[in-house]
């Protein structure tokens, strides 16, 4: 039942980056809701206070579930500071890595296509 409702709420997320509905479809199904929780401090975390080249590990001391997100590129986009970031998600059943671009837009960081 806690994978149907983490489902529904993925999906139902919007695009901002204080949630991890972007990515949705990835290792991510495997995670739990302190994983979650956790990833999204951490890559908020990353998105404020690292550089290109940075590379964050984290992982749930109760779950061993974790990843690693590196800091791709700093960029401007229509006036806009931005980054690209790498995730790397590990499960205990699966590992996957992708790539979002995120702008700070209205003090918020929000995934950009």
């Amino acid at each position: 039942m806690f994978k149907q409702i983490l489902s529904l709420m993925l999906v139902s997320y919007s695009v901002f980056a204080s949630n991890v509905g972007f990515l949705k479809y990835g290792v991510i199904s495997d995670f739990t809701e302190d994983d979650i929780q956790q990833l999204q401090l951490e890559y908020i975390q990353v998105l404020k206070n690292r550089k290109p080249g940075d590379v964050h590990s984290w992982q749930n001391t109760s779950t061993k579930n974790g990843g690693e997100i590196t800091v791709i590129k700093q960029y401007k986009q229509d006036d806009k500071s931005c980054k690209r970031l790498k995730f790397k998600n590990v499960s205990k059943h699966q590992s996957a890595v992708s790539y979002f671009n995120f702008c700070l837009i209205d003090q918020r960081w929000k995934v950009v296509s």
